[in-house]
């Protein structure tokens, strides 16, 4: 479905792209399909460009692949390459999504110049298209944080009570306050706070919709430093800080800062391989005293059980406390902070 209903019109319409796994452009410019699915969120998202259905394969087809079958996916950007279902196939039939039929012709006649993509037709998306994906979405209770509710849904952000609201779009990144990781991290974040932990500056690593910085900037947070490498959702990010009235606190990269022990609370919600390679970098941006111990916290997610260990004695060693774990399903959390 479209990445968010910008024009507030329930048409769409749709062009269907069969794309290899390398493209050449142009240009000649030779990109991979991932790459070449991001040079056309550059090219055609102030052109109309509304989303991108990458495609999907089913469990038994995943496992014909020589893949491992799962449900637990998070982001397949990010995610470890067993868990990218789409990578191996030779063709993936690509859906993009736009605002009008002109936007989507103008599309057709630059991508019929790529080798490696194989344009096929301009069609008008199923009529209330957009209206049916908004009514799949409701608020969405956190009962140690508050509530999360869509965009569109009227109403103000901020914390009554304790119990705080947020508005999140959720088509613009993962993180809609659904996943048990999200929630967890929210939850998390609140005990942080209501503790009487410092939200002076903090650190959203794998932002994604910019959920966990946007609850922090709403919770009180002086700035957050929101850190997603994938640039074609810096401006959803963006957009949902504005809708929360905190777009003058939150900054959007697509880097982690270089400046060490800044942040008195760093947030991460990502897949267990990327937590561990990041170990360092997350851990140096928590806040330290002089003499070295943190005074700042440290909230992980996108953990199974089988990754907990591993993640926990990584971060554990680097930080010099002991986490307290929360779980939800599946899912953990680990939540590092000096006295637990």
């Amino acid at each position: 479905m479209p990445a968010a209903d910008r024009a507030g019109d329930s048409e769409w319409w749709c062009l269907t792209v069969d794309v290899l796994q390398s493209v050449t452009l142009p240009d000649g410019t030779t990109l991979d399909r991932d790459e070449f699915l991001g040079w056309i969120w550059a090219r055609f998202g102030d052109a109309g460009l509304g989303g991108i259905a990458e495609g999907e394969v089913d469990a038994a087809e995943a496992a014909a692949l020589g893949l491992v079958p799962s449900p637990r996916v998070i982001d397949a950007a990010a995610a470890p390459r067993d868990r990218d279902w789409l990578i191996d196939r030779g063709v993936a039939r690509v859906t993009l999504w736009f605002q009008s039929a002109a936007a989507a012709r103008e599309a057709a006649a630059v991508l019929e110049s790529a080798a490696g993509c194989s344009v096929g037709i301009v069609d008008r998306g199923a009529a209330g298209a957009a209206d049916e994906w908004r009514a799949g979405f409701s608020p969405i209770g956190v009962p140690e944080f508050g509530t999360v509710r869509p965009a569109w849904e009227p109403g103000e952000a901020g914390t009554v009570a304790g119990r705080t609201a947020i508005y999140i779009d959720p088509g613009a990144g993962f993180g809609t306050g659904s996943h048990e990781t999200t929630r967890l991290c929210l939850a998390a974040l609140a005990a942080w706070a209501d503790r009487g932990g410092c939200l002076g500056r903090v650190l959203d690593v794998g932002s994604g919709s910019g959920i966990l910085a946007i609850a922090a900037a709403v919770r009180g947070g002086a700035r957050a430093d929101a850190v997603e490498i994938d640039p074609a959702v810096h401006e959803a990010i963006r957009a949902n800080a504005a809708r929360n009235a905190v777009a003058s606190r939150v900054s959007v990269a697509a880097a982690i800062p270089t400046a060490a022990g800044l942040h008195d609370l760093v947030m991460a919600n990502i897949v267990a391989e990327v937590l561990l390679d990041l170990a360092d970098d997350l851990c140096g941006a928590v806040r330290r005293d002089p003499a070295g111990s943190i005074t700042g916290c440290a909230i992980l997610s996108g953990l199974l059980a089988a990754d907990v260990p591993r993640v926990r004695a990584a971060y554990a060693a680097r930080l010099g406390v002991t986490p307290a774990e929360t779980s939800l399903g599946d899912w953990h959390c680990l939540r590092f902070a000096a006295g637990g």
